[in-house]
């Protein structure tokens, strides 16, 4: 697939957390708890996928096939966590640092390996600082 369209998807992959924050904050169709609960488990989704793409880096290495599969690990935990009532900011707090850290050692793996930068500089970097933003926004402007 041409990147150039893998980037426009990924970018597109953005706009339900902008409507969820303009429904939030503006328009109140729902509730912000549904919305919030949409942003947590969609972010999880991705989270779960990035993870899992790093499972062919390595070809046979055992660190990245465990580095693919923890992801996974740490969503089915938040899922739990969110079942079982857990205060949601907390959640989203521990989910903006779970998606930094990923980034982080996705960065690190990219100069080892001598990835595609445009990937890393140009779709990577600026889509995971987009949804962090988006997830911080809720932390800051305390929904209704």
């Amino acid at each position: 697939m041409n990147i150039l369209i893998q980037c426009i998807i990924s970018y597109i992959g953005l706009l339900p957390y902008i409507y969820c924050l303009i429904d939030i904050y503006f328009l109140e169709y729902l509730s912000p708890i549904i919305l919030l609960n949409i942003m947590l488990y969609n972010t999880l989704l991705i989270f779960t996928f990035i993870g899992a793409i790093n499972w062919d880096f390595g070809k046979g290495t055992i660190f990245l096939t465990i580095y693919g599969f923890i992801p996974s690990l740490i969503s089915f935990g938040i899922i739990i966590f969110s079942i079982l009532g857990f205060d949601q900011m907390i959640l989203f707090t521990y989910l903006i640092l779970f998606l930094l850290i990923q980034l982080c050692i996705d960065y690190l793996i990219y100069l080892r390996k001598k990835a595609n930068s445009f990937i890393i500089y140009y779709l990577r970097i600026p889509v995971t600082f987009s949804l962090c933003l988006f997830l911080f926004i809720p932390l800051v402007i305390t929904p209704n």
